[in-house]
């Protein structure tokens, strides 16, 4: 007799229906069996047909991530229990294999799934049974969980597309106005910054506002001097780098930093880029 299982703790637990297959095989002959995803826990138990038979067991792909690759992924189910008004990413795992892999955080540029995560450093999450949760998080749908296994990787964000804050950003006078609106106590940074070697580096100072607790959501604002040269006024150039300000007649353009904002009430926040629509307030 032969089958497939999944190699647990103590036992090899059969395949779920359809996949769960006992065939009498014949000596020297072949049986080809099915199996739903090819995982590092998928085994091959041999035995005779006669009752309590020792039992010979196989289990090829353990120690061959070359094998299974994504597969492994594939066979994962990502349950996801994160929340704004905890601060908390947390996610649970179920799968076929009784697999711990290592969770860190990274942030993705854009919402697409093609997009490349990038890793924020020393934001491993605790695991408890397959529960993997990180505190003093900022939740959005672009801050995501990297699950590890061996040198297989897999990147899972939150489930749920909305956000626990916005910000829109507007010229006022010589001044740029952050409009922040949240449904949860938080406290907000802001700051100009200037591209350096593709990045976009806050300078001093910084500029915070708060929403304390038990404060009824509403609109928060910050105001963010900067410098205008004669009658010129910010336009965006499509947040691709900088905000130019307008044109001299010769030249070019002149350029003023652009801002981000951010939660600074937790550990691991998003900041975000923003560019001025080009319009003065009154």
């Amino acid at each position: 007799l032969v089958r497939l299982c999944h190699q647990l703790a103590l036992e090899c637990e059969e395949l779920p229906l359809p996949f769960h297959r006992q065939v009498l095989v014949a000596g020297g002959h072949h049986v080809s069996l099915l199996y739903k995803f090819l995982v590092p826990c998928l085994c091959i138990e041999a035995s005779y047909s006669y009752h309590d038979s020792p039992r010979r067991k196989r289990c090829p792909f353990r120690d061959r991530p070359d094998a299974y690759g994504p597969e492994l992924w594939s066979s994962v189910h990502f349950h996801d229990y994160s929340t704004s008004s905890k601060d908390q990413m947390a996610m649970v795992l179920s799968a076929s294999c009784p697999l711990h892999p290592q969770a860190t955080l990274c942030w993705r540029e854009t919402a697409d799934e093609a997009a490349p995560c990038h890793d924020i450093p020393n934001s491993t999450a605790s695991e408890e049974e397959q529960v993997y949760t990180l505190d003093s998080v900022d939740v959005h749908p672009q801050l995501c969980f990297r699950f590890s296994y061996k040198n297989s990787s897999h990147v899972e964000c939150p489930h749920r597309p909305e956000t626990a804050w916005n910000v829109s950003v507007s010229v006022w006078g010589l001044q740029l106005q952050l409009h922040l609106t949240s449904r949860i106590p938080a406290a907000f940074s802001a700051a100009l910054c200037q591209r350096r070697a593709g990045q976009c580096e806050p300078e001093a100072p910084l500029y915070t506002v708060t929403q304390p607790e038990g404060s009824t959501p509403g609109e928060l604002a910050l105001l963010l001097p900067v410098q205008v040269l004669g009658s010129c006024v910010l336009v965006s150039d499509h947040c691709a780098g900088i905000c130019a300000v307008g044109r001299p007649q010769h030249g070019p353009p002149l350029t003023q930093p652009l801002s981000q904002v951010w939660r600074s009430d937790v550990h691991f926040a998003r900041k975000q880029l923003l560019c001025p629509d080009g319009e003065r307030g009154s």
